[in-house]
Parts: C-alpha cells; structure tokens; sequence
C-alpha cells in the first residue's frame, strides 16, 4: 500500500470508531478525499512518512482543494484536512485541521510544471 493510501485507511478507521461512515469521492468531483452519507462532512487527507509535523511538507494545496473548502464554508458544511505523519512506523500521529485555517491563513503561490510527453525521450542520457 502505498503512503496515501496508508493516511486514508487510517483516517476512515478513525471515523468508524466514531460510528462515522465515509464515502470515497465519486469520479469527477474534485477538493476532497472523503464524505460522510449526509454530504455534512469534507475530509481531505494528508499522509507522510515525516515522524515530526514541523518535517511535512503538506503545506501545499490545489485550487480545487481550497475551492472545496470555500463552498462548505458558504454552505455551511465542515471540511476537514487530516494529517497522518508517520506513515510506516510505529509513531503515527493524527493531526486534524480545520478548513477555516486555509481559507483564513493560506497564501497563493505561483508554480511551474514542465508536462512529460513523448518528445522527452529526446533528452535520455544513455
């Protein structure tokens, strides 16, 4: 299992002991991971293998994620970042914050990406 996964079967094993069922996102919609039956309830997952917060590097967010966190703002629902650190070991730490925090403390930032296509093979080192 690879580290999301990992960080979302946690985080669903957390909502079950709280008798809290999630449903995976249907294909197409976009800003979380995880819903609750009622759509009352947005949970975008975080995971790392970092032992120690101040190691993650979780603090980047798509549009689509704040956007998500927005519009259950306005309609009143709670969305819900989850952060698992630890992933893998036997330090594995939950961490839960509100999406308040990134419609009220997060930055814009600009960044790049360079799409990989069929004509970067030209660039191969033997």
């Amino acid at each position: 299992m690879n580290i999301g996964k990992e960080a979302e079967q946690y985080v669903k094993e957390y909502f079950q002991r709280r008798k809290v069922e999630l449903i995976k996102k249907p294909r197409g919609e976009l800003g979380y991971d995880f819903r609750d039956k009622e759509s009352k309830l947005f949970i975008e997952v975080k995971g790392t293998t970092a032992k120690n917060i101040t190691d993650a590097l979780f603090r980047y967010f798509t549009n689509t994620e704040y956007e998500k966190a927005r519009s259950c703002r306005k309609a009143k629902q709670d969305y819900q970042i989850h952060l698992i650190t630890g992933i893998g070991s036997d330090n594995i730490k939950h961490y839960k914050i509100p999406g308040e925090e990134l419609l009220d403390k997060g930055k814009p930032e600009v960044s790049w990406w360079l799409p990989l296509k069929k004509d970067f093979r030209k660039y191969e080192l033997c």
